[in-house]
Formats: structure tokens, C-alpha cells, sequence
């Protein structure tokens, strides 16, 4: 098998792609408040979601384009009401996953690096989110990797495993919070092994396919936790399972 179809049976993979939501805002804009929030603010909100909404209808129904159409109008929005400036980075994500679906990931590239950016003191030491550290760099590498840049692809997916390790000691009190760390130290994994391939690193990538494989199969097994968090795993590892087979036939 060529490089590039090794690649493309990754690429084409099913990873699960969280919903992003968005913490309220309790604002005192007007005299005349509901909540805590100015009308004013609960009417552009709701006209905000019904949009995005659509773009999540037309990405649910594949099509791509049309939602990138929708969140862009939302992020226009947003850009235009000082009310919602709290909600740029939720429908920025939005307009990535769009550009993502599209397979357009030199669009999807900026929104990214903007996200790491705001994202770089979750990745301390002592930083309290390492998931939202390793969240953000996950998505800026599978970004790169779907670009074809995969040395910058390598370097993130790296940094993304590590403060995923980091966040299962930190949810270690939360069995299935920890659990879903090591799930996703699985699936990084999985990506970060294609990359070290392509970088000409085939020892290291079976030797990270391996451990991606232990992982996911620690979480599929887990029955203590919830079923669709073994399934995601059971995907991955099938996945997983499918590439390292290929890639050893081929050593």
C-alpha cells in the first residue's frame, strides 16, 4: 500500500466531534433585564443560535458548504454586536468544523491557531485544564495533517498526547472523566502514528499504534463507564487495529 492511501484510511475515520456549548453570560446591559441577561441580548442570542442551528442541520445533512455559509453569517453577527462578543470562539470552532467537513483545512488552519493561542495557559504546569490545552492542539495538528504538513502536524499531536495524560491525573477523582483522557490519548495516538510515517519514523509510528491500541482497548473494556464512550474507543481501535496491520505487512 502507498503512503498516501495509509493516510487517507486515517483521514476518512470517524472520530467523534464534540459539541462545543458556550457557559452563559450574566450581563447588566439594559434596565429592562430577564435573568440577569438585557432582552436585547436574549433576541440577538436566540437569532445567533437559530443560525448556527442551521449550520448544524446542513453539516448534519452533509453539506458542507452550506454551513460554512451559516456560520459565517453567525460569526458576522457576533462580529457586529458587541452583546455576543463572548460568543466568537463558539461559532469560530463551529466555522472550522465546517471548513473540516469540506476538506478544506487551510481555512480551518487559522481558526485553530487563534483557539491554541488563547488556550496557552491551560497548558502550564499546574494548570487546572490540561483537556482544553490538549483539545486545542489536537484540532490545530489534525488541521496541519489533513494539509499535509506533517512535521507541524507531529510537534502538536505530540504536545496534545502529553497534556492529555496530564488531564487524566488531574479528572483521576472521576473514573469516566479520566477514562474519556485515556480515549483520547488513544486517538491522538492514532494520528500522531500516521505522522511519524510520513515523516519517515515507521519504527516509532508501530511502536505509538501499539500503545494507541492498549489504550483504546482499556476503555472499551471498562464496563463502569458509559456505553458510547466504549463504542468511540471501539471505533478507534478498529482503526487502529487496521492500520498497524497494513503498516507491518509493509515494513
Amino acid at each position: 500500500m502507498k503512503p498516501e492511501h495509509l493516510l487517507l484510511l486515517l483521514i476518512m475515520s470517524t472520530l467523534q466531534v464534540l459539541a462545543q456549548s458556550a457557559t452563559p453570560v450574566v450581563r447588566k446591559d439594559s434596565i429592562t433585564v430577564s435573568a440577569g441577561i438585557s432582552k436585547e441580548q436574549l433576541a440577538l442570542e436566540n437569532q445567533l443560535n437559530g443560525i448556527v442551528s442551521n449550520g448544524d442541520g446542513a453539516l448534519r445533512n452533509g453539506d458542507a458548504a452550506e454551513a460554512i455559509t451559516q456560520y459565517r453569517k453567525a460569526l458576522e453577527l457576533v462580529q457586529k454586536q458587541s452583546l455576543l462578543t463572548e460568543q466568537e470562539a463558539r461559532v469560530e470552532k463551529k466555522l472550522a468544523v465546517g471548513y473540516m467537513r469540506a476538506n478544506r483545512p487551510t481555512d480551518a488552519i487559522p481558526i485553530y491557531e487563534k483557539l491554541v493561542e488563547s488556550r496557552k495557559e491551560d497548558c502550564g504546569t499546574v494548570s487546572q485544564k490540561p483537556a482544553e490545552c490538549a483539545d486545542a492542539r489536537f484540532e490545530l495538528g489534525r488541521a496541519k495533517m489533513y494539509a499535509g504538513d506533517f512535521s507541524g502536524a507531529l510537534v502538536l499531536l505530540k504536545d496534545a498526547e502529553s497534556q492529555y495524560v496530564r488531564a487524566e491525573k488531574v479528572e483521576g477523582t472521576f473514573h469516566e472523566f479520566a477514562m474519556i483522557q485515556v480515549k483520547n490519548q488513544g486517538q491522538t495516538n492514532v494520528l500522531l502514528a500516521v505522522a511519524l510515517f510520513r515523516t519517515e519514523n515507521a519504527a516509532e509510528a508501530t511502536k505509538t499504534l501499539e500503545s494507541a491500541i492498549s489504550q483504546l482497548k482499556r476503555v472499551q473494556s471498562d464496563e463502569s463507564i458509559l456505553i458510547g464512550i466504549r463504542d468511540d474507543a471501539s471505533r478507534s481501535l478498529e482503526e487502529a487495529q487496521a492500520i498497524l496491520s497494513k503498516l507491518k505487512s509493509h515494513q
